[in-house]
This record gives structure tokens, sequence and C-alpha cells, in this order.
């Protein structure tokens, strides 16, 4: 797989239009098949995340939350695709996906069974926008997959982004490893932290 510089320059940063700094904080695929994917981290995961709504909320920031609408071959509408009940739920949620198709990024959306390329955009960017968001930290299930994916297409889209990563879970999926992918999302302009 080719691999592609990003960077983020004064011309591509996101703005309030109020000129305040609002923080964002995306919750990624906090679903009930992902939780129980990352076995024994699971837990600790979806704990660390409701710390990070709290801590969002009391400061005034955002919360958006992704759902991958299909990421098995199990039809869509399967429960195991809920947010797991135990997750704080303090703001929109978004559909994104199908990660089945590759659609891994909060960002797209696109049809299941959709060839590559097919996709579209979730609402995810208007809804940071209209909210006045102005960076964002992305958690929840993987860090080396959708929640790596969101982050760089943060960047991408002028919005500067941070991964805590005890506020994620690795499911190993970077031929280079767990380390790889750290490197991958600081290479694309995403801070990683812990």
């Amino acid at each position: 797989m080719a691999r592609t510089e990003h960077a983020t320059t004064s011309e591509n940063v996101v703005s309030s239009p109020t000129g305040t700094d609002r923080p964002g904080l995306i919750v990624v695929d906090l679903q009930r098949l992902f939780v129980d994917i990352a076995g024994d981290q699971g837990p600790r995961v979806l704990d660390a995340v409701n710390r990070h709504i709290d801590e969002t909320t009391d400061s005034g920031g955002a919360v958006f939350y992704t759902r991958d609408i299909q990421p098995t071959q199990k039809p869509a509408g399967d429960p195991s695709y809920q947010l797991h009940p135990d997750l704080t739920i303090a703001g929109p949620v978004i559909d994104k996906g199908p990660g089945k198709d590759g659609g891994f990024s909060g960002f797209v959306l696109t049809e299941p069974g959709g060839e590559a390329g097919d996709g579209g955009l979730s609402s995810l960017a208007g809804h940071l926008r209209s909210q006045g968001i102005t960076h964002v930290s992305i958690v929840g299930i993987a860090a080396d997959v959708c929640v790596s994916a969101t982050a760089i297409d943060a960047v991408r889209l002028g919005f500067p982004a941070e991964v805590p990563l005890p506020a994620s879970a690795f499911v190993h999926a970077h031929s280079g490893g767990d380390e790889a992918a750290i490197a991958h999302l600081t290479d694309a302009g995403v801070v990683a932290i812990g």
C-alpha cells in the first residue's frame, strides 16, 4: 500500500465562526460487536471513553458518535451493531461505513455492497462545522483501523486531531504492528497521546 504524506497548513485549519476555541470528541464505533472483539480491552476502553465524554461536555465541548452501518457480513441492522448500552450518549450518532466494504472513516458513508470509490461523505464534517468545533479528539475502537482513518481524515479536512490511546484499543490490523500504526497516525499530522 502506498503511503501518502499529509500536512496541515494555516490555510486548511478550521476556525470557529465565533473566534473561540471549541473542542470536539468523536467516539468511533463503540458498538456491541467491537467492544466484544476488543476482549479484555473492551470494558477498559468503554470506561475511558465515558470519562472523555464527561470531560468534554463539562468543558463546553461537543460529542459526536459514529456507528458503522454494516461492519461484517451480518445483515444491516443486526443487534450487535447497536451502540454499547453502557456508553454515555451526549450528542448525535452519525452513520458511517460500511466497514465490511472498506468504509472505515467516520467521514465516509456509502451504500452497503458499493464499490471502492462509490462513496460519499457522512454528515460528520457538517456537524463539526455547525457546532463551531476547532479541534478534535478521536476515541473508540479500533485505534489502528476506524479511529486512525477518522483521525487522518479530520486532519485532511482541517481539524487538528489527537488520539488518546488509553481510550482506544488496537486490533493489530497494521502489517507493521501497533507501533507502526501509531507512526502512521503521527506521519499524517495526528497527535497520539499516551
